[in-house]
C-alpha cells in the first residue's frame, strides 16, 4: 500500500490536471464553441473533482488522528 504522502500527492496532481482541463473547456463554453462531447467531458471532470476533493478531505481526517 502506498504511504499517505504519495496518495495525497497523486490526488493533488490529478486535481490540478483536471482543473486545468476544466478551465480550457469553460473558455470554450463561454465562447459558445463547446461540442456536446466536450460538454459531457466537462460534467465528468466535475464529478471526478468532487470525488477527489472528498477523498482528500477523508485522508486529511484519517491521517491527522
Amino acid at each position: 500500500m502506498k504511504n499517505e504522502k504519495q496518495m495525497v500527492q497523486e490526488l493533488q496532481n490529478r486535481k490540478k490536471t483536471l482543473i486545468r482541463h476544466l478551465k480550457e473547456l469553460s473558455k470554450k463554453e463561454n465562447n459558445e464553441e463547446m461540442t456536446e462531447v466536450e460538454y459531457d467531458e466537462k460534467k465528468e471532470i466535475e464529478r471526478e473533482l468532487v470525488e477527489i476533493m472528498d477523498r482528500l478531505t477523508q485522508l486529511n481526517y484519517i491521517f491527522k488522528k
